[in-house]
């Protein structure tokens, strides 16, 4: 996308400037227009395929040019005024009646207060969004707690694009900048701390979340030097040839019930999965369906005594 201004005066019959590869330079160039000219200025975003989108329109004379070349003069800094940035005045006005003068009185707010004002739009949040950062500010995070955890996740996400330094393990899973849905997924399971995380094994993490969800998870995880728990070989054809206790011995309490078909039949398994039924700890803590049938029901039970005593074995 290209940022452009159009000027059209009494002067000239129109004068295009652009393109200019950021916000800030645009307001920076709105500045420097020479103040003997006045007329329209047209504020213009152009995307190839698109047609142009006028962002901002406003109508500036001799003393207003001169006054915004005096503004622009300055860097912008957390204590520019925010009636220098050349905003929609709806969006100005709202500002202005809560007493928000300068950028560091904006950067005090979450940005989810902004989107639930009436008049501010998506392009003035994003606007703001660059200025602040252009000044070395930010959006406050948001109050609520869950909300906190998933804005300073979006925040890594954006930050980190290349190798980092290891993570520790008892930092935040928010440190990660996993996916939304990644996120979502692993604190409902009262997952915390990347210790938390990096315990599970990739199959394991499947039947949390998506396989995209864990892809990405693990590429997140080798960026800052972690890695997961190493995978057990998969059997070919269920069990192969090895004995049924040794294959029980390489299940655990996080081993989604997906994977459990060879032990527990296909019906079992989908009749327990639409129940909710995620791990093979659930089997062992929740009661079982009431649609399984008597056979499948005698199955699951089997395999739950024959799971309890493989993990109270592998404890002693």
């Amino acid at each position: 996308m290209e940022r452009w201004i159009l000027l059209v005066s009494a002067e000239h019959a129109y004068q295009v400037l652009g393109p200019y590869a950021s916000e800030l330079d645009r307001l920076r160039a709105l500045g420097r227009l020479n103040g003997n000219q006045s007329g329209n200025v047209l504020v213009l975003d152009v995307e190839r395929g698109k047609y142009p989108a006028i962002r901002c329109v406003t109508t500036r004379g001799r003393s207003g040019m001169q006054n915004a070349h005096t503004k622009s003069s300055a860097a912008i800094s957390p204590d520019t005024r925010i009636d220098e940035l050349h905003l929609k005045p709806k969006a100005l006005g709202i500002f202005l009646d809560n007493g928000l003068k300068t950028l560091r009185d904006l950067a005090a707010l979450p940005e989810a207060e902004l989107w639930a004002q009436h008049g501010i739009g998506q392009v003035t949040v994003e606007k703001l969004r660059s200025i602040l950062h252009s000044a070395g500010l930010r959006f406050a995070p948001p109050p609520d707690p869950v909300a906190r955890l998933h804005w300073e996740n979006r925040q890594r996400r954006a930050e980190v694009l290349k190798p980092a330094a290891t993570v520790p393990g008892d930092a935040a899973i928010s440190a990660l900048g996993l996916l939304p849905a990644a996120l979502t997924a692993v604190t409902r399971r009262g997952l915390k701390t990347v210790s938390d995380l990096v315990s599970y094994t990739p199959r394991e993490l499947s039947g949390v979340m998506s396989r995209r969800a864990v892809r990405d998870t693990i590429e997140r995880l080798t960026l800052f030097g972690r890695s997961l728990q190493p995978e057990t070989p998969r059997r070919p054809n269920g069990f192969g040839l090895i004995e049924r206790s040794e294959y029980l011995d390489s299940l655990s309490v996080r081993t989604p019930v997906k994977e459990l078909r060879p032990l527990l039949g296909k019906r079992a398994t989908s009749a327990l999965r639409a129940a909710g039924f995620e791990a093979a700890g659930d089997i062992l803590s929740r009661s079982l369906p009431e649609r399984l049938s008597e056979r499948d029901r005698a199955r699951v039970d089997r395999f739950a005594l024959e799971l309890r005593t493989s993990l109270e074995t592998r404890r002693a």
